[in-house]
């Protein structure tokens, strides 16, 4: 079961914003290398953001404002996507490689 009652996870933004990481990557919260993130913008600037970690299930999940340099994939269906990430945990591999390209550009 997906616990999103603990902030530290939030921590991965910050650490994504400034692309400190590559995925998956070390989680604030339980500290093992199973920490995940995905973004979807929906708008010029703003979206969807997915935090979550692997192991110890801690997630979270709202609207962000998206960097200029995020580019949405195209493997991702957001109508099997909701709060917590069941849908993006099976996806995670693809997320990941994904997520690192973008970073790495």
């Amino acid at each position: 079961m997906w616990k999103d009652d603990n902030d530290d996870i939030e921590k991965l933004w910050h650490r994504f914003i400034i692309k400190s990481d590559r995925y998956p990557c070390i989680c604030p919260v339980c500290g093992n290398i199973s920490a995940h993130i995905y973004l979807h913008r929906y708008k010029e600037s703003k979206g969807s953001v997915w935090m979550w970690c692997s192991k110890c299930k801690n997630c979270s999940h709202g609207t962000m404002i998206i960097p200029n340099w995020w580019n949405d994939d195209n493997f991702i269906d957001l109508d099997k996507t909701a709060s917590h990430p069941d849908y993006l945990e099976n996806k995670k591999i693809l997320i990941d490689n994904y997520v690192n390209k973008i970073l790495d550009n």
